[in-house]
């Protein structure tokens, strides 16, 4: 049976944690099925488990699943949209954070059911020796399960540092084979010795190219260095440059010395200079990583030179596209963020 941060055992539901196990349903994951008792399995189908339920479920399998997804259940783990008449929650609640803090299996349990992790569940392990944590993690990453092998990386990234070197390390190649990069490369930036997770990051990366590169390279952004800006210019294709490239460009430690460069040389670097300095314009609707990573335009206090800079890109390069990113960073150069 699938590991979980309590001592269960194949005859106990997963999901109330109190009646036998009576059917085994794999219906959105036959290598990692669930086992629950009648009345837990029919909630299961109808997507209207009690949050204590949902809970203990998605501490074993992950959220990412259909059934436990979250477009069926809230944050803590309420029946958003239950097949049932009457749902109710009879007092069955998920535990919070301070609760799940009181034992370090249910806070990784926590941890594990989280949209996203931030501040005060890292806080919470303070309170756990960091070896005790690592042994945890370890036990949790061993499950075989993609969704709680990335939340592990995550709390190595942000609660262990350099604890976790060695088990980081390890999980280089299965990292890959899960498809979980990204993930692991936040962990390797804080765990491993620099450049060490740089560079097998942009080794795991030789295996790709085209939209499976575009989609694999945000693994970069974690570690904000203008090596990634000499990776870009090398990689980036030379048409059909999406807006990503910026953003990856712009959490790399970007300099304006670099962006005038870029503006310079023309498409497609330009292109990707114009969207990395939208990225430094703060506003609702950024990507949840530019919000944490907070990226600042480096080397230039002067906005008249970034204004004259767009100016002459737009009488240069009349493209729709162009003119209207600039006139975008014109008009918002006051907001720009600047270091």
């Amino acid at each position: 049976m699938t590991g979980s941060g309590h001592d269960a055992v194949s005859y106990i539901c997963e999901a109330c944690r109190q009646r036998p196990v009576a059917e085994v349903i794999g219906d959105d994951d036959r290598d990692e099925p669930y086992r629950l008792c009648r009345e837990c399995g029919a909630r299961l189908r109808r997507l209207a488990l009690r949050p204590l339920e949902w809970f203990n479920l998605a501490a074993i399998h992950g959220w990412r699943k259909y059934f436990l997804h979250d477009d069926f259940y809230e944050q803590d783990g309420t029946a958003s949209q239950p097949k049932v008449e009457n749902y109710s929650t009879d007092g069955i609640q998920a535990p919070s954070l301070d609760q799940a803090s009181r034992s370090l299996p249910r806070l990784v349990d926590y941890c594990i059911t989280r949209w996203w992790l931030d501040a005060p569940e890292f806080e919470a392990f303070r309170a756990s020796a960091d070896e005790a944590v690592l042994q945890e993690l370890q036990r949790r990453g061993q499950a075989g399960n993609r969704h709680i092998l990335a939340v592990t990386f995550r709390l190595c990234a942000n609660v262990l540092g350099s604890t976790a070197t060695a088990w980081v390390r390890e999980q280089y190649t299965r990292a890959q084979t899960d498809d979980e990069l990204f993930s692991w490369a936040e962990a390797a930036a804080s765990c491993l010795p620099p450049p060490e997770g740089l560079h097998k990051t942009i080794d795991a990366l030789h295996a790709f190219q085209g939209g499976e590169l575009r989609e694999r390279k945000t693994a970069l952004t974690w570690f904000r260095s203008p090596a990634v800006l000499d990776w870009i210019e090398i990689h980036a294709p030379r048409a059909n440059v999406t807006e990503d490239w910026g953003q990856l460009a712009a959490l790399s430690d970007l300099p304006w010395s670099r962006v005038r460069e870029w503006l310079l040389r023309g498409r497609p670097l330009s292109l990707i200079a114009l969207d990395a300095l939208s990225i430094f314009i703060p506003r609702e609707g950024q990507a949840l990583i530019v919000k944490l990573l907070q990226p600042r335009l480096k080397g230039c206090r002067d906005r008249s030179v970034i204004r004259s800079a767009l100016e002459v890109c737009m009488a240069t390069d009349g493209a729709p596209r162009v003119v209207g990113r600039c006139r975008y960073v014109i008009g918002h150069l006051d907001e720009l963020s600047l270091e």
